[in-house]
Parts: structure tokens; sequence; C-alpha cells
């Protein structure tokens, strides 16, 4: 680790990190599966390293601020203590015993949800029918929504059909055949934050409290991007907790006016449905001027690109997108290729740029080296992985950013000295 001063303001530089071996592979870091010698997990990008000074293209504003102590407490991370989901909870010298794969409908087109809905009492055949003919609805899951008990304390249970609830879900869990398989032969799958605070042992045995205690093996650990979803499973398994049938669901309507879906969701449903926007925030481009000043409003140093850009992700705080750029490129003073193969200002890998790099400023392409499109990426991707929730759900979020436990505490500690 080494401290320079900037132009503007103290930094504090991080050694750019390997991850360890069992961190990369060919997908985001969202997943982790029981019984797999490599867990489906992966760093999936970094972010940008310069809030110190000003973006490229834009005047020199005023001082960005850090946090006075980023030097005292960012550790040295060369040799970083990550931690590692177990695989297994089988005894010593034991082997596990293969899964028989389950019948699960192959990933089609993936659904971004536009609204949640909850409801006092379950969905009705004739309201689901009415909700499937609303104008504009591209598709819809129903969710079994209830509360069970693990290790003593109350959890949210979400029980779904598999085959139809996985598109709802981000690209990488979407994409894990082997996750749905658990789900469909009766496992668990919980967060990452769930899994973490109970201490629950992936491929062990949970004892779920409902209206029976029921043991279920813990098969895969995911991001979900769902609001109270703690815990999924299959509805036949909801049904054993004695969660009741049909009391929400994800609904997908990406041409619609947001407020007119509401209105004819609530026309159907009642007055009294509870209604969770999961839109995603448009992109309004900063336009780039061709020649100086450009045009007001543009950001001109990362400090304010990342107030900007937290503004796509309601509920998510500019810090938590400060301290992540600052780790990982130290707001954009790093920006070449890792060993892992992310670069640019917020070290997103191009496999994941492919799906998730946004025009930010206007220009007619997503560049992964540009930060008026990279910091806004970065924003919506913590934003489908729930960030916006906050609590357990905005470390889902991070810990989705880079698959560690350090990595998460280290960042939400920075968000805090950020001023």
């Amino acid at each position: 680790m080494t401290t320079r001063w900037g132009k503007y303001l103290h930094v504090t530089r991080v050694a750019r990190r390997t991850p360890p071996a069992h961190l990369v592979g060919g997908a985001l870091a969202l997943v982790a599966v029981a019984g797999l010698a490599s867990a489906v997990v992966q760093r999936p990008h970094a972010v940008p390293s310069a809030l110190v000074r000003p973006v490229a293209g834009a005047p020199a504003d005023r001082p960005a601020v850090v946090p006075r102590s980023a030097a005292a407490t960012t550790p040295r991370t060369t040799t970083p203590t990550t931690t590692r989901p177990p695989t297994s909870t089988l005894p010593a010298g034991a082997r596990p015993t293969a899964q028989p794969p389950v019948p699960v409908a192959p990933l089609g087109a993936l659904r971004t949800p536009d609204l949640l809905l909850a409801v006092q009492t379950p969905l009705t055949g004739s309201q689901l029918q009415a909700l499937h003919a609303v104008k504009g609805l591209q598709d819809l899951a129903v969710l079994d929504t209830g509360v069970v008990r693990v290790s003593g304390r109350p959890v949210h249970v979400v029980g779904v059909d598999p085959s139809q609830f996985r598109a709802f879900t981000p690209r990488e869990t979407a994409s894990s055949d082997l996750l749905w398989q658990a789900v469909a032969r009766g496992e668990l799958v919980s967060t990452y934050a769930l899994s973490r605070s109970r201490k629950l042992p992936l491929g062990g045995t949970i004892p779920v409290a409902g209206a029976t205690t029921v043991p279920e093996r813990l098969g895969a650990v995911a991001v979900f991007g769902v609001p109270s979803a703690d815990l999924v499973v299959d509805r036949a398994v909801a049904a054993s907790f004695g969660v009741a049938p049909g009391g929400g669901a994800l609904v997908a309507a990406p041409g619609r006016d947001l407020q007119a879906l509401q209105s004819d969701v609530r026309a159907v449903v009642g007055p009294a449905v509870s209604l969770t926007v999961l839109r995603p925030a448009v992109v309004t481009p900063y336009k780039v001027a061709d020649t100086a000043p450009p045009v007001s409003g543009k950001p001109r140093n990362y400090r304010d690109l990342y107030i900007a850009s937290a503004h796509y992700c309601p509920g998510l705080s500019w810090k938590v997108l400060a301290a992540i750029g600052q780790v990982e490129s130290n707001h954009g003073r790093n920006a070449g290729t890792s060993s892992a193969g992310a670069l640019g200002p917020m070290q997103f890998l191009p496999s994941t740029w492919a799906f998730a790099g946004v025009d930010g400023d206007g220009d007619g392409k997503a560049d992964i080296m540009n930060p008026f499109d990279a910091v806004p990426s970065a924003a919506l991707y913590l934003c489908r992985a729930g960030a916006g929730q906050g609590g357990q759900a905005l470390y889902d979020a991070v810990f989705s950013y880079n698959h560690a436990d350090w990595y998460v505490r280290l960042v939400l500690g920075l968000a805090e000295q950020y001023k």
C-alpha cells in the first residue's frame, strides 16, 4: 500500500489484488453451489479510482473529499483472508453423494422485474388471469411468501417455480442450472448475507421451523435482487413450511408507463395491494460538449460522478460507489487490466461489460474505459443485485461485486468515512 498526495487531496492507493483461484471462473460472483469442486463464483468487476482528480474531459471543480483515516483503515491486501463458502459439511474422509439432475426448464429470455406485488389474501386464478391480460405485460412470476424460523430467528421465505422464477433474477444467478436443480430437488437456497449471519453451512442440513420443523439441505447461496427473499425454495417445500400460496408476484412490463402499470395492477388485485417498484432507473446521458466548457450538469470530478450515478439506484449511497472506486482503481488512477482480466475505472470483466455496460455520456457507445459509462454501469449492476434495499441486501450486492467477506467489510467501512 502506498500513499500519495493528489492535486486536491490525500489518497491512499490500495495494492491491486489477485483473486484467489477459487474466486476466478467464467461467471460473476453471484452463485455458489454445494458439492462443486469449484463454485461458480468469480470476481465480476472492480471500480474507478479517482475521486481525487477531475474526470478526463471535464474541468477541475471543487476538491473531492476522501476519508481522513483511509490510510489507517485500508489493510494490506497482498495476503487477504478470503472467506470461501464451504463446499461440504460431510465428515472427514467421506465422499459427497452425487445429486441426480432434476428437470428444470432451460433459461429463456431474462426478465427485469418492474413491480413486486404483496397481498394479504392469496391471488386467485381469476386475478392471475387478469394480471396476464394487463396491457404491456411481458411476464409474471407467482411467489408464495411467508416467514419461517432459522436458528431461532425469523427469516423471509419465498416459494417459487424454479423454471419460471429464474428468469427474474440477475443473469449469473439465472444461468446456473445447478442452482435451480437444487431448488427443484427441494433444497434451500439462501442469500449470502443470511448464510453468513446465521453461519449456515453450504451443503449442511438446516432445521427450518414453520408449521412444523423440517430439516432441509442448503444447496446453494446466491443473489436474487428481490426484497424479502432470504430463502428461496420450491413451492411444494414452502407449502410444507405452512406458507400460503400466491402471496405475491413479480411483474415485468418494460414498455409500460410505471404509474399506469401500477394503476392497472391495483384495478385487478384491489387497492390494498402493496407494490414495490423494482424497475431500474433509465440512464440519462451526460451531454458532452465538443468545445470547452462542457454543458452545465456534467460531473467534473469523480466525487460528483459517484453522486450523480447513485441516483440511478434509489437507496444506494454514493459513498458505497466511492469506496469501491477507492479500493479497486484509486478513482481511475489504476484502470489497467488486472490479473483476472478486469479493466477500466470500474474494473469490469469484458464478459460482464457485454451485458452490464451502459452509455452514460451519450456518445453512442458504452466504453469500459470511460468513467462516464463505467460508474453508472456499476451503480446499475449493484442495484440489480439489491443494493438499493440497504442492510443485508446491500451486503449481498457488494459481495456480488467481489466474492469475499473481507472485501465487503473493507468497502462498507470506507463508505462510512466519506463526507
